[in-house]
């Protein structure tokens, strides 16, 4: 169950997808992720609310969740789900928290203890900023009317353990659109976002305290 809402949460932390697309050259794909760079750094927020599903080869049926997340340049990230099973991910840069308000339960992973935990949840949310997204991703892009696909696939071997692909669908204003994650175990995980907004997001909004009785645990240890 962890793995899962860990795999989820980074599919939403990726965004994009779309199809019949001509391809883009080197060069055009390079000034694409420039252009991205160069917006993030000008407004250096995001929120948006979304519609996920989740499919796995031990289900008939697509698992459905939708919620908000919001992002903060460079590693504040927070994604809530609504639903029959709710959860919250907060991650402020330092320690991610996972909480289920129906179980009573909250997940905290300190990422400054766990580097390797750290380092790859940078480079799978590689994506979010484009800082370095070539350093663990082959960047494949394309264009169709209006709307750009990223195709990014691992460099390394220890990405590669995780993720097989990551397709990214922007608007013509740069605005994610879709995600389709595929992990390496063959699941895939489709996002679609609305309501986008490049607004300031209060630093509260990373500051998760759970409730009196919470049973919280660190699952990789303290």
């Amino acid at each position: 169950m962890r793995s899962k809402f860990i795999l989820g949460f980074i599919a939403s932390a990726c965004l994009a997808g779309t199809a019949f697309a001509a391809p883009m050259a080197p060069g055009e794909i390079q000034d694409l992720l420039n252009r991205l760079q160069a917006m993030h750094e000008s407004s250096n927020s995001l929120q948006a609310n979304f519609r996920e599903e989740r499919h796995m080869s031990m289900l008939k049926e697509p698992v459905v969740s939708q919620g908000k997340i919001w992002f903060t340049i460079p590693d504040k990230i927070r994604r809530d789900i609504g639903g029959n099973t709710p959860s919250t991910t907060v991650i402020n840069g330092r320690k991610m928290v996972i909480f289920y308000p129906k179980f009573k339960e909250e997940e905290v992973y300190d990422l400054d203890k766990r580097p390797m935990l750290k380092d790859s949840l940078q480079a799978l949310t590689a994506g979010l900023n484009f800082r370095q997204v070539s350093t663990y991703y082959n960047v494949e892009g394309s264009k169709e009317g209006d709307e750009y696909r990223i195709v990014l696939t691992p460099k390394t071997a220890a990405i590669r353990k995780v993720v097989k692909a990551v397709t990214l669908t922007l608007d013509r204003n740069l605005n994610p659109q879709h995600v389709l994650f595929e992990s390496a175990r063959g699941e895939r995980v489709d996002i679609s976002y609305s309501d986008v907004r490049r607004e300031a997001v209060p630093e509260s909004t990373y500051q998760f305290s759970a409730p009196p009785g919470t049973n919280v645990t660190t699952p990789l240890g303290s």
